[in-house]
């Protein structure tokens, strides 16, 4: 929600800003009108979804159109104007959410870390609303409850869920990690996905042939890519885990834009330096949590993740013949203007940052993972 957010600010009519103008602007935002701003993305898409039960009545909805960002609010159907869960999970691999809770931990109880300026003051304000729920009169959409008081918890139970996955380490202090396991998983994402991405490499290494036998099998990638989007829906019937999907979104999304600059904030903790990963891992040493070590490949896979699940889950590989779309670069002039734009370049930076941070080799494998035709019921 937060790239979507600048990314709609940079397009509305009088803008003379750049992208990074209006990062850097957004980390001073007051946190209500951020609050504001995600209750209105969730009731809209609701909207879109035919989905009005569970809107917001007359005096909150009147509210949420007073906020700061109601002009550049989504207002037509679509895919959900927020990141996947995937970029939500490949971000908080790199431990940033307990590396930045330290943080306003310690900026909040002491003087150990300096005195913060007026600027960092503002992004610890918008960071407990948006990440902690602080000081908001209406909650930010955290999904938190007395039943579900912990955000990264429930935050662990939908990618268990969604994708049958832990991250890649416990508790703050690196204790087991207490949160739900749900029954109901798709403990089959993985192996499923890894097939995917070993598949497509093939695809790139062949597209350009003219001559002699291809390794490329369209045929196996959309039973793949049906068997993915098969699994993935079966845990959104009736938008389930979609409120979960944009609270991380979210929550991720505002400690990744600030990690992206050399931002006030970064220069009292003094930690600047050229890149979102190597700032990280200054905070992490600063604070006593270390980073994950391949941080720089988590943070530079997740928006193309997110695209390329948003693609499968949304089941455009509805056939052999549309399997190019996932590794074309550019739309070939034979394909008619309703033709989906090709993603060949985000999926084959997937599978350079996958391999780089799971350490497993996508280019070979041992055993082909058998797939099989599912059909999606109703509920």
């Amino acid at each position: 929600m937060i790239d979507q957010l600048i990314s709609a600010r940079a397009a509305a009519p009088g803008n003379t800003k750049s992208l990074a103008e209006l990062g850097k602007e957004l980390l001073k935002a007051d946190p209500l009108d951020l609050v504001l701003y995600q209750e209105q993305v969730w009731d809209r898409y609701k909207v879109a979804r035919n989905a009005n039960i569970g809107t917001g009545g007359k005096a909150r909805n009147f509210l949420i159109d007073q906020g700061e960002y109601d002009p550049v609010a989504p207002t037509t159907p679509g895919a959900p104007p927020w990141y996947h869960l995937g970029y939500s999970y490949s971000l908080e691999n790199t431990r940033m959410m307990q590396i930045f809770a330290r943080v306003v931990k310690l900026y909040r109880t002491g003087e150990e870390m300096g005195i913060p300026s007026l600027e960092t003051q503002a992004w610890l304000d918008a960071t407990e609303a948006l990440i902690f729920n602080a000081g908001i009169p209406i909650s930010a959409w955290l999904s938190t409850s007395s039943v579900r008081n912990d955000p990264e918890d429930v935050r662990r139970n939908a990618y268990w869920r969604l994708f049958g996955l832990d991250l890649a380490f416990g508790g703050d202090s690196n204790e087991p990690s207490q949160y739900v396991k749900a029954k109901a998983a798709n403990s089959n994402f993985r192996p499923l996905f890894e097939e995917l991405l070993h598949e497509l490499w093939r695809s790139f290494e062949n597209q350009n042939n003219t001559s002699g036998a291809t390794q490329a099998d369209p045929d196996r990638v959309y039973r793949i890519a049906q068997e993915l989007g098969y699994v993935l829906r079966s845990r959104r019937q009736n938008l389930t885990l979609d409120r979960e999907e944009l609270s991380a979104a979210t929550a991720l999304g505002w400690i990744n834009l600030t990690l992206q600059f050399n931002s006030r904030i970064m220069v009292d903790l003094k930690v600047e330096a050229t890149s979102a990963a190597e700032r990280l891992r200054l905070i992490g040493e600063k604070v006593g949590l270390p980073a994950h070590s391949r941080s720089a490949a988590l943070i530079s896979m997740a928006p193309d993740l997110s695209l390329l699940l948003r693609v499968i889950e949304a089941g455009v590989i509805s056939s052999p013949a549309d399997v190019p779309v996932l590794f074309l670069s550019n739309k070939p002039t034979s394909w008619s203007a309703s033709s989906p734009q090709p993603i060949g370049t985000s999926v084959r930076r997937v599978i350079t940052e996958w391999a780089a941070a799971s350490g497993k080799d996508l280019k070979s494998r041992s055993k082909p993972v058998e797939v099989g035709a599912k059909v999606l019921t109703a509920a």
